[in-house]
């Protein structure tokens, strides 16, 4: 007989999120009864292996690169009889018959502050965009309309000009299994409703992937803009980028806007010192400090206020 108010949960994604939630909730006394993963991307922290030494420790099915909207992977769960699913980063769309399957349905956790932000890379453009916070959000899955179902937890991490994606991930190792675990609350309390969305008045945002070649920086925009790029493309992703004199590839991982008690009289890419010796660019508004850079090619051009950042089609 199962223990009231506890579920069977299966699991279905990717990632230490994922799986260190699932280890969470499994210590509270709800039941894990299926896995399914898939090949991780290269920077998580989480592969099949780990889930597979998981699910035996739990004693559940395990399934790996399986069709997730197949009829044998639908039977599969069905025949774990799971109250609820529970997903993050799944590779591909979960499809209504899947979603079905799974009792009350699937939860998604969404790092992105619904109903707002939806989609892909939702912290990073968030960033980009110059947003006074970004939201953790877990919520039911809707096959008709990504991350649109009914929320069921959400919280919140603020953000200014000193935090980078990097320090968003770090919050969200944080908070990540306390989340999940707080949602399961909410939905066994049999006086809990969960937020539609579409109640809201606010607009939604779709966000698409980015891809490691939108780091390349146009120094003709303007230093704000220049670095909320920096912030937004820095570890664990491969960074913001230019060319010293349009040939060697700079990494810039850090940087903040300057101001100068001087004008100056230069093209947007130029390098320039300050009192200190610190590399400043000057760009389409003002000037950006490079605060830590790497480079395979000749640092000492750095130091120069003859070179010039550029990108390969410029030189």
């Amino acid at each position: 007989m199962k223990p009231e108010g506890k579920l069977r949960i299966a699991i279905l994604g990717r990632t230490h999120w994922l799986l260190n939630a699932a280890k969470a909730i499994s210590t509270r006394g709800h039941n894990i009864v299926f896995v399914a993963t898939a090949s991780p991307a290269k920077e998580y922290l989480a592969n099949e292996q780990d889930f597979q030494q998981a699910a035996q420790r739990w004693g559940a099915s395990f399934y790996s690169d399986i069709d997730i909207n197949s009829e044998e992977c639908i039977r599969a769960i069905e025949s774990c009889k799971p109250d609820l699913a529970i997903s993050v980063n799944w590779p591909t769309l979960i499809l209504a018959a899947t979603i079905s399957a799974c009792g009350r349905g699937i939860l998604n956790g969404h790092l992105g502050d619904l109903p707002r932000y939806r989609g892909n890379a939702c912290p990073n453009w968030a960033i980009l965009n110059g947003e006074n916070r970004i939201g953790l959000a877990i919520h039911f899955m809707n096959h008709e309309s990504i991350d649109s179902g009914p929320v069921v937890y959400r919280r919140y991490m603020d953000l200014d000009d000193n935090v980078y994606i990097e320090d968003v991930y770090n919050w969200l190792d944080t908070v990540n299994a306390e989340s999940w675990c707080a949602a399961l609350e909410n939905l066994v309390n049999p006086d809990f409703q969960p937020e539609e969305q579409e109640a809201s008045d606010i607009r939604p945002l779709r966000c698409h992937p980015r891809r490691p070649s939108d780091g390349l920086i146009d120094w003709k925009l303007g230093a704000a803009e220049i670095c909320r790029l920096v912030r937004a493309s820095s570890r664990p992703f491969e960074g913001a980028f230019s060319y010293i004199e349009g040939r060697e590839r700079i990494t810039i991982w850090r940087a903040s806007p300057v101001t100068l008690d001087y004008d100056v009289m230069a093209v947007p890419g130029q390098l320039m010192k300050d009192h200190n010796g610190s590399a400043i660019v000057i760009c389409g508004d003002g000037f950006v400090r490079l605060d830590e850079v790497e480079t395979t090619g000749d640092v000492k051009l750095l130091r120069s206020n003859k070179t010039r950042l550029l990108s390969p089609i410029e030189h």
